[in-house]
């Protein structure tokens, strides 16, 4: 799954730093995927993550649970 970028961003690039705010932050799907985030053609929320773009980061979309969806 892609990275959080709201929780990346806060972690100033550092994987420990990163880890310990996934636990503690309960950020939304736009913040996950990032300021640049594209819109969801399923969902139309801004979810699109902005560097996998060819992800939505909405639990809720469709997209979502196609991508991830343990086989």
């Amino acid at each position: 799954m892609p990275s959080c970028e709201r929780c990346w961003e806060e972690a100033g690039g550092s994987p420990d730093r990163y880890h310990e705010l996934l636990a503690i932050n309960k950020c939304t799907p736009e913040e996950q995927a990032g300021r640049d985030a594209g819109i969801c053609p399923q969902c139309k929320r801004k979810t699109m993550h902005q560097l996998v773009t060819d992800v939505c980061m909405n639990p809720d979309c469709p997209q979502y649970i196609h991508d991830f969806k343990e086989e």
